[in-house]
């Protein structure tokens, strides 16, 4: 089904779509309201914008006004009244049939998409197309890709954001799946290299021929019998310095059903090891750890895989799952360039750099206030 939706949207962006694809985008990372996003500009005129970069979902959708349960953010939210580049995407156009879960208004006008995320966050509105503008070739130039799927977001949450904080504009979709932004664009290869975040520091999220690839690769895994747009990858092994953790063979395997198995998620913050996993991890450090054992409470879980809380003690915030997924979130990922290619494998360079070294991920840039 997702195969035969994908062949249809690309014939049918070819015939009819005024969508230029470029041979490489880019855009600025930063940690920002405690998410990974990137800035970016859509409509005409364009605006400023940014949205939480998620590998682990499709449609890119920002808040639109008027907004009827939105929550707060840094910036205006996003107008369509006012963009003469806007227009609704109609019930029997292809995209509407794509996304999953989508209906339609009794004029057939307007297709309503209802997207409802792993953490109980949700985003309800109409989907539409507008123009984009990115950066491309260097900081200096952008490129505009017209008429590109996204969705008007009028009925937006998640639990996380209060009614003292705030939230990112929107998300931007980079699984496998039909109407995420690297399949609209028809990129195969992108890469992204998440600063610490404890800097205040941008780097880049790299699409096309512009992505950083290296030579150590590991196969991209298939979902079961299912079909998914995440990208699940083989882990072989974990170890607590040189010293190799035995855990049970087939611990990270998929069943034939779709359970289990190792995906990389930017749109999860933390990383959650299989339990199995966990309890080999644990003991080891343990064994090699010296210290006193105490049990983290809620307050005291941060990001990197150390963090010191206060009151001479050091948390370990890799945490545990029982449902058999795990995942390599965000938290992981700083300071490693991945490299995916939406087909086959994705690549991870293993050095990590010194907070100090101006060649992090290539090229870091302070954060434009």
């Amino acid at each position: 089904m997702i195969l035969s939706l994908q062949r249809s949207l690309d014939r049918y962006n070819h015939y009819t779509s005024n969508i230029v694809v470029p041979n490489n985008v880019r855009a600025p990372i930063s940690y920002r309201t405690s998410e990974y996003v990137i800035s970016f500009r859509v409509g005409t005129p364009a605006v400023d914008t940014y949205a939480v970069i998620d590998t682990g979902s499709d449609l890119t959708w920002l808040q639109c006004k008027p907004c009827h349960n939105c929550y707060n953010q840094e910036i205006p939210m996003f107008d369509p009244r006012k963009s003469t580049s806007y227009a609704k995407v109609g019930c029997e156009d292809v995209r509407c049939k794509a996304e999953r879960g989508s209906t339609c208004d009794k004029d057939g006008s307007s297709c309503r998409y209802n997207l409802h995320y792993g953490d109980s966050g949700h985003s309800q509105g109409i989907l539409s197309t507008e123009t984009f503008v990115f950066q491309y070739d260097s900081r200096s130039a952008n490129i505009s890709i017209l008429e590109l799927a996204f969705g008007c977001g009028y009925d937006n949450g998640f639990p996380y954001i209060t009614s003292q904080r705030v939230g990112a504009p929107g998300l931007i979709g980079l699984s496998r799946d039909p109407l995420s932004l690297i399949s609209l664009l028809a990129f195969d290869h992108f890469s992204h290299c998440l600063v610490p975040m404890t800097w205040n520091k941008t780097s880049l999220l790299r699409f096309g021929l512009d992505a950083i690839m290296t030579k150590d690769t590991t196969p991209m895994m298939d979902y079961g019998n299912l079909t998914t747009g995440a990208f699940y990858v083989l882990l072989e092994g974990i170890s607590v310095g040189e010293r190799g953790l035995h855990i049970p063979d087939g611990t990270f395997d998929i069943t034939a059903d779709g359970v289990g198995g190792v995906i990389i998620d930017t749109g999860t913050k933390y990383t959650y090891l299989h339990l199995v996993a966990h309890v080999f991890l644990i003991a080891e450090l343990e064994a090699q750890i010296k210290l006193d054992y105490v049990p983290p409470s809620p307050e005291d879980i941060f990001p990197n895989v150390w963090e010191e809380v206060g009151d001479s003690k050091i948390c370990l915030t890799l945490l545990e799952t029982d449902d058999g997924l795990t995942i390599i979130g965000a938290q992981q990922l700083q300071n490693v360039n991945v490299g995916s290619t939406i087909s086959a494998v994705v690549a991870c360079q293993q050095h990590r750099f010194a907070a100090n070294d101006t060649q992090f991920c290539n090229e870091i840039y302070p954060i434009m206030s």
